[in-house]
């Protein structure tokens, strides 16, 4: 029988999708139901790893106990749902390759009371280095979205240069590298949206791998002071909670002398100091933090610079 060619009964181009879908959500409405943000910490601590170079207001509401005000969205879940699920492959695809690496290991923050997981790591790596010790590395993986892994890597315009990992990644994976005593840390990217062909070869990209994928390699003498610096900043913010108050909105993601003063848009002006000691606003902007921070509603309840824990805690009550 001759296939008939006229498609006309086909539906327009342009269909829009159902008002209500019925079905499709099934899977993330699971892993919502199953989800829970408030989950202790590896060892009982105040401080989570995985919060390092968060602003400090929000490291101080979790340190304080204080619930979240603003549950992770659903496209929230979508997304960490999928990290999870490569981590847990990507995790057992390392451990067929090298069956002495550990994965999600327990670790202590070293110069304040932190503790995390680590998402790998690797003992006896053969290094030319040193040959009588073993060579630890400590392996930080993340999944990232396709403009976010462009911008990375150095392929979202030209002329633009690579930005690296987030300054919250390389900072996560030192206070890590810092808890094995690693000889080297590794911050590893895994896009979720390749890179086209097209793109990658205007920006040199000639290794497919490249194109949803890149490693940061950092020795002692790199991740190490930044380790340090981080452990100081958190235990200065924890010992502000023992003392019953909050941390000033204030984080590593923004420049010196920044303070969130509005944290519904993100807003935040930059204070300095003048020869006669008054404060002056040197730039204004606005940070990205915010918006994705479980404690946004609550914070926009609240002044700025440091403030009493008992003043949040009955705004919450209240509301």
């Amino acid at each position: 029988m001759a296939i008939k060619r006229d498609l006309s009964d086909l539906p327009p181009a342009g269909l829009a999708p159902d008002d209500s879908p019925r079905f499709i959500s099934v899977l993330v409405d699971e892993w919502a139901d199953a989800r829970d943000d408030d989950k202790p910490t590896a060892n009982g601590t105040p401080f989570r790893h995985s919060d390092a170079g968060k602003c400090a207001r929000a490291i101080s509401y979790t340190a304080a106990g204080i619930p979240r005000s603003d549950p992770m969205d659903i496209t929230g879940v979508w997304n960490t749902s999928l990290g999870t699920l490569i981590h847990e492959q990507w995790q057992e695809a390392l451990q067929r390759r090298w069956p002495d690496a550990e994965v999600e290991v327990t670790c202590s923050m070293v110069g304040a009371d932190g503790s995390g997981h680590i998402d790998a790591v690797i003992r006896d790596y053969p290094s030319p280095l040193r040959s009588d010790a073993p060579w630890v590395i400590a392996y930080e993986l993340k999944t990232v979205g396709g403009f976010g892994f462009k911008a990375a890597v150095g392929a979202a315009r030209k002329g633009t240069p690579a930005e690296g990992p987030k300054a919250a990644h390389l900072l996560q994976a030192a206070i890590n590298g810092r808890a094995v005593d690693a000889d080297e840390v590794i911050v590893g990217y895994l896009a979720k949206e390749c890179i086209s062909a097209n793109v990658a070869r205007r920006f040199g990209i000639t290794d497919d791998v490249g194109r949803f994928a890149a490693e940061w390699t950092l020795t002692r003498e790199q991740y190490e002071p930044l380790a340090d610096l981080e452990a100081e900043r958190v235990a200065g913010i924890l010992d502000l909670v023992a003392d019953g108050k909050l941390a000033a909105r204030k984080s590593p993601e923004m420049p010196v002398g920044a303070e969130v003063t509005d944290p519904e848009t993100g807003a935040y002006e930059v204070r300095l100091r003048d020869e006669d000691g008054g404060v002056v606003v040197t730039d204004t902007a606005s940070t990205w933090e915010c918006l994705y921070c479980g404690h946004q509603t609550l914070c926009a309840t609240t002044e700025v610079g440091r403030i009493p824990i008992d003043t949040v805690v009955s705004i919450g009550e209240v509301a």
